[in-house]
């Protein structure tokens, strides 16, 4: 596990050392990275699309689909917050919570080029 370790410290929301040990192997994480980029890329502009029209339980229809994988390859503090926002989008819409999906987009932005950047390394 050693050698995962320098490999997993450009990254900052990507937890590529979590996602091997969970997954077993770089293969198997290169396997499941590319649907998942392909998805959160979508995913992040229905977001947005959402945002402008203020519908914060659409919002929470996307962020449930994105709990299936944000544990597997995310830090345990990104996870959660995506679960509690899921469940707070459902039924408020203050500005409050408008504002912490809004600063959810760049780090799942970030979460796309690190994969990215780690399928062209891995030769995926």
């Amino acid at each position: 596990m050693n050698e995962n370790a320098g490999k997993a410290a450009p990254y900052q929301v990507l937890n590529l050392a979590g996602a091997i040990e969970f997954l077993g192997d770089e293969q198997a994480v290169s396997d499941l990275l590319q649907p998942l980029v392909s998805s959160l890329s979508k995913d992040i502009g229905e977001v947005e699309r959402l945002l402008v029209r203020g519908d914060l339980p659409a919002i929470a229809s996307t962020l449930h689909s994105l709990k299936g994988f944000i544990p597997v390859f995310c830090h345990a503090e990104f996870a959660a917050q995506l679960v509690d926002l899921e469940k707070r989008s459902r039924s408020d819409d203050s500005p409050q919570t408008v504002e912490q999906v809004q600063a959810l987009l760049p780090p799942l932005r970030q979460l796309v080029q690190e994969s990215n950047s780690f399928l062209q390394q891995a030769g995926g």
